[in-house]
């Protein structure tokens, strides 16, 4: 079934307002838990998710957003997150579409991927090439455990945003 022009901008607002309370919780000390150390990086699987089943320039806008909101609170590596996410968000849209279902384990392996790509070239590009002292140190005791930790997160993640997606989509329950 075909959506309005109305369901489909309610359906976008919803997703953008999701990915600017991900941002919030994410990015603002406090706001989510840290465990160990590690981070969870939020927008990542809520980007991803959010791209999934969606067609590829829909997908790729989501997470163009989701980077760009994570690129304004970090001085540092400006441009990066909007396009690795939105190359993330373009590849899962277009996975999904063309070659594999909307399904959960479609969902969570996407979502796992690209933490875990994210973390590496984030390790590789800023840390390593950089010489920051104990660079190689970081992988272990900081990038890792935020991978694992996010991965474990998107599974609540999942959980949430399935049914507020069915609903927006106007599909049966």
């Amino acid at each position: 079934m075909e959506l309005t022009k109305k369901q489909l901008t309610i359906k976008y607002v919803c997703y953008c307002v999701m990915i600017i309370v991900a941002d919030l919780l994410q990015n603002v000390s406090g706001l989510f838990p840290e465990i160990a150390g590690a981070r969870c990086f939020l927008l990542i699987p809520l980007a991803v998710f959010l791209a999934s089943g969606e067609d590829f320039l829909a997908g790729s806008l989501l997470g163009f957003f989701a980077g760009l909101l994570w690129d304004l609170t970090s001085p540092v590596h400006m441009g990066f997150n909007c396009i690795m996410i939105a190359l993330f968000c373009f590849i899962t849209s277009v996975l999904i579409t063309y070659i594999a279902r909307n399904i959960f384990v479609t969902n969570l392996i996407a979502s796992t991927l690209s933490t875990v790509i994210y973390v590496i070239f984030y390790w590789l590009f800023f840390i390593i090439i950089k010489g920051i002292d104990g660079g190689y140190d970081t992988l272990f005791y900081f990038y890792i455990p935020s991978a694992v930790y996010t991965a474990v997160v998107s599974l609540l993640i999942w959980a949430v945003l399935k049914p507020i997606k069915k609903h927006l989509n106007k599909s049966e329950v």
